[in-house]
């Protein structure tokens, strides 16, 4: 098994040709879509699911040098905040669409961008909504949230308030 990365380019000049790592238990090419901060390759692993244009793939280097695939065929796992291994750095022949794809359109990216935007009702029956407190990254952190995106503290407020000058008024007018 040959040492690095095993990468392989197109021809072409620096910032757009595309690059290729060699898958080192298939031996298939795998498109580079970026560099993590620590400079392994991010590719397009092949996706043996119809639903799946490609699978994010990660090679990394053991102790000897070799390269393998820490997450395996099953490609890169997601976690609240996106891929596992953080953003990347996109490689400079990588196609727009593919990176569009995996923030926007791959199953599973809008439910991430849902959980860690969304804010509801906390009377709401449902689950992967925040009502306040955040948590990522095993950071907590309190979200002030106006009410302009609660619209039931407004109302709620209104019918206190409403309330609370009845009751005064019929306290004054039970006194006389």
């Amino acid at each position: 098994m040959p040492l690095g990365y095993n990468i392989v380019c197109d021809p072409g000049d620096l910032y757009s040709r595309k690059c290729y790592t060699v898958n080192p238990n298939t031996g298939a090419k795998e498109e580079i879509l970026g560099y993590t901060s620590t400079g392994d390759p991010v590719s397009k692993g092949a996706s043996t699911s119809s639903w799946l244009a490609f699978v994010p793939s990660l090679t990394s280097l053991n102790l000897q040098g070799q390269a393998y695939k820490p997450y395996g065929e099953a490609g890169m796992p997601y976690t609240k905040s996106g891929l596992a291994t953080g953003a990347f750095m996109p490689a400079s022949g990588t196609d727009s669409q593919d990176l569009y794809y995996l923030n926007e359109v791959m199953p599973g990216s809008q439910s991430r961008k849902m959980y860690n935007k969304r804010v509801c009702n906390p009377l709401w029956n449902t689950f992967g909504c925040k009502t306040g407190k955040v948590t990522i990254n095993s950071e907590t952190e309190n979200e002030e949230v106006g009410t302009e995106s609660k619209p039931y503290l407004k109302e709620f407020g209104t019918v206190l308030a409403a309330g609370l000058l009845a009751g005064y008024a019929l306290s004054k007018v039970v006194k006389r």
